[in-house]
């Protein structure tokens, strides 16, 4: 079989191995990524008068709770019977970013409250989660994950290594991957615009969500890794519905109530107040 034509070719093992080290190039990835977002948070953060450790506290929570909601919504949407057995919880491979959003979303919403430390901290580690995004995609698009059907555009991607996880690495595909990134990074300035000149609590944070929200619903027409329901939409498609409506509803309630519901500690990062 000739391969499609594709402008991008990755020849890279998904595993890299340094002496008696092997290391996932996804892991590594999200790690950076997760270190390059809260490295934004806690800079922006700082410059507002928040308190950087409660910045990294939210971060923490938030990762763990993500990484266990992350491998519930894939159990549920993938491999469903596995819920049944204890075992299948804890290792194996199988992610859903949903559920990482929705975990780790839910988990720092909870500890910030219980806190009252403001909507304002909420803000601030979303501000740095898309271009964390965007460096811990990076390690999906060498492993070829998440790719689409074959496609024949100048960005499509074949993933030329044996251990890539396209169904051939001679077939370039529509990357999931970096599509991902280019989400994330059409995402960045956005979000840092509507940081610095929207001050209603939690402004940034409901941006984030609504803005990926819809990123994804449009991205999903591309990529293949998502059993269709209903209606020609998939299940992650009817899933970024859910998180734009509740994106929606969340600036309605941060606008109207939530900003005098919490603590008004926290003042305005970048606001010089």
């Amino acid at each position: 079989m000739q391969p499609l034509p594709a402008i991008i070719t990755i020849d890279l093992d998904p595993m890299l191995r340094i002496g008696p080290l092997t290391l996932s190039w996804h892991g590594l990835t999200t790690a950076a990524g997760l270190v390059v977002a809260v490295a934004l948070a806690s800079r922006w953060a700082g410059r507002g008068g928040l308190d950087r450790d409660r910045i990294l506290d939210l971060a923490v929570i938030a990762t763990l709770a993500g990484m266990a909601g992350a491998r519930l919504l894939y159990l549920v949407e993938q491999q469903p019977a596995d819920l049944l057995r204890p075992a299948a919880w804890i290792g194996g491979q199988g992610f859903s970013f949903y559920g990482g959003l929705i975990g780790g979303g839910i988990a720092a919403g909870l500890y910030a409250r219980r806190r009252r430390l403001g909507l304002r901290y909420l803000d601030a580690l979303a501000l740095g989660l898309p271009l964390g995004m965007a460096v811990g995609r990076l390690g999906d698009v060498v492993n070829g994950e998440h790719f689409g059907p074959p496609s024949d555009l100048p960005w499509a991607i074949r993933n030329a290594n044996p251990a890539a996880v396209v169904p051939s690495t001679m077939v370039a595909y529509h990357p999931g991957g970096l599509y991902e990134i280019v989400l994330a990074l059409a995402m960045a300035p956005i979000v840092w615009w509507i940081a610095r000149r929207v001050r209603t609590p939690g402004a940034v944070l409901w941006s984030v969500v609504g803005l990926y929200g819809a990123g994804r619903f449009a991205m999903f027409f591309y990529r293949s890794d998502s059993e269709t329901i209903a209606v020609g939409l998939n299940a992650a498609q009817f899933v970024s519905v859910a998180v734009v409506a509740v994106a929606v509803a969340g600036t309605w309630w941060t606008s109207n109530r939530g900003g005098r519901t919490w603590s008004a500690r926290a003042t305005v990062p970048g606001s010089g107040q």
